[in-house]
């Protein structure tokens, strides 16, 4: 077989698994996030969640939501 199509099969399966990883690691943060607002909504805010996590308020609304 080529070289060219085996490092591409190699490659095509390396950015399968960063893939997957990226999804679980987005997963387990929502839950984290919804799990925070759920047990103190006054403490944390989208504002205080967007700080924590580092990430915009618009996209801790999304998650809280369910989106």
């Amino acid at each position: 077989m080529d070289n060219r199509a085996v490092q591409a099969r190699l490659l095509h399966r390396e950015a399968q698994e960063h893939e997957d990883r990226a999804r679980q690691s987005r997963e387990q943060r929502d839950r984290l996030v919804r799990s925070l607002r759920s047990e103190n909504p006054q403490y944390w805010t989208y504002p205080r969640l967007a700080k924590a996590v580092q990430c915009s308020p618009e996209l801790v609304a999304v998650i809280v939501r369910g989106g």
